[in-house]
């Protein structure tokens, strides 16, 4: 029996503070292909989404379908879960996508940056006058916060960037060609002009796997938001689609946020890719950074992990949602944070990054020695803007 979709509701919840970036590569011979799993137990049973829905996820972000179809008309967007994982899509029948399923960011909004989405980062804070500059963008392509709003001067905000660069980025390109681990884009940087000049947030994440097919006849999206100025969008997300056979002439797009024509103010490109043995109709238009391969491979076998632990004497909680926290007036700003490292098997280097609401991003790289001894822990020495509310990421280099 199939269930009927009408609507579901979940909130909205800030980014998980900390990715890690690598690149794996699995060839997978024909014979083992038609034998392919996508992983899924089925649990959701046989869906048909009748009406536009938001879908609650789980904490792991994982969907487990029997079969799924998104009707012509139709948009299947998901509400970020507390971690903000990205989405994964797993069914051991048919996915088949008439309508549209949608993982985009969100335009920025009244005093603050516009959300990523699931799996994408926000946009950055607007400032408030001469006095309270606006902050940059989150996610690490983040856009740099601006003190002018001009569109032609070096001090405008910039967008975020992915798998390309974002309108008046110096750097900010990150993640693998084939999307493992999944993460999406990153939003741009606050503009100084009014409440309302907040960056746009990065296109979340989706990975859509099937042990049979995969039929995207409409789209799939990980849109950038857009800002507040005229270049300060997010970039675009990620999306992945895995199975022995995709097919179909629908779209995937991972533009970036601001223009449709990728033109003046737009965010990066997203990432795409393609995991098929069966190509014989597959007719997609694709927008972003894109590649399509045989790497019938869901989740590699094992993750290596960077995990914030400690900050400013604080313990994180494994498992716990983001890390954000302030520090008063005539707080010492000398601080550390503990980070620990799991499954890499060397010495990782790492980058730890404070992003406050006002004011540039903090920059600290270090090492941890993950050689012999698993999991390891390396304190960072870093230093603390105060009285402005700080997130805290950590990452590979």
């Amino acid at each position: 029996m199939k269930t009927r979709i009408h609507d579901s509701n979940g909130s909205v919840q800030r980014a998980i503070p900390g990715i890690l970036f690598l690149a794996m590569l699995v060839l997978v011979a024909p014979g083992m292909a038609q034998n392919f799993n996508a992983g899924s137990d089925g649990s959701l049973g046989d869906v048909v989404i009748e009406t536009n829905t938001s879908m609650a996820l789980p904490s792991d972000g994982i969907l487990h379908f029997k079969t799924l179809q998104v009707n012509s008309g139709i948009t299947l967007s998901f509400a970020r879960n507390a971690r903000n994982t990205p989405v994964h899509i797993l069914s051991q029948g048919d996915v088949v996508v008439n309508g549209t399923i949608s993982v985009d960011g969100f335009d920025r909004t009244v005093n603050t940056g516009g959300a990523g989405g699931p799996g994408g980062f926000e946009g950055g804070k607007p400032g408030f006058g001469s006095e309270v500059p606006g902050g940059d963008g989150y996610g690490p392509g983040g856009g740099f916060f601006g003190r002018a709003n001009t569109c032609s001067s070096p001090d405008d905000p910039t967008s975020g960037s992915y798998g390309s660069l974002g309108f008046g980025a110096a750097n900010g390109i990150y993640g693998s060609a084939l999307i493992i681990p999944l993460v999406g884009g990153s939003g741009g940087g606050g503009g100084l002009v009014n409440n309302l000049s907040g960056g746009g947030g990065g296109g979340g994440a989706v990975l859509i796997a099937s042990s049979t097919r995969i039929a995207i006849n409409g789209s799939v999206t990980a849109i950038g938001g857009s800002g507040g100025l005229c270049n300060n969008a997010g970039s675009g997300g990620a999306i992945r689609l895995v199975s022995f056979k995709v097919e179909g002439a629908g779209a995937l797009n991972a533009i970036g946020g601001g223009t449709s024509n990728r033109g003046r103010g737009a965010g990066g490109l997203g990432r795409v890719r393609v995991d098929t043995v069966i190509r014989n109709n597959l007719n997609l238009g694709i927008t972003g950074v894109s590649s399509i391969g045989g790497n019938l491979l869901v989740f590699p076998p094992t993750v290596p992990s960077l995990t914030v632990t400690e900050a400013a004497g604080n313990l994180v909680p494994d498992g716990s949602g983001p890390l954000t926290f302030t520090l008063p007036f005539g707080s010492s700003t000398n601080r550390t944070i503990k980070i620990r490292a799991n499954g890499f098997g060397r010495n990782v280097p790492i980058r730890v990054t404070l992003t406050p609401d006002s004011g540039p991003k903090q920059i600290f790289e270090a090492e941890v020695d993950n050689t012999t001894v698993n999991p390891a822990v390396v304190t960072v020495p870093v230093v603390v803007p105060v009285n402005t509310l700080v997130t805290v990421h950590c990452w590979t280099r």
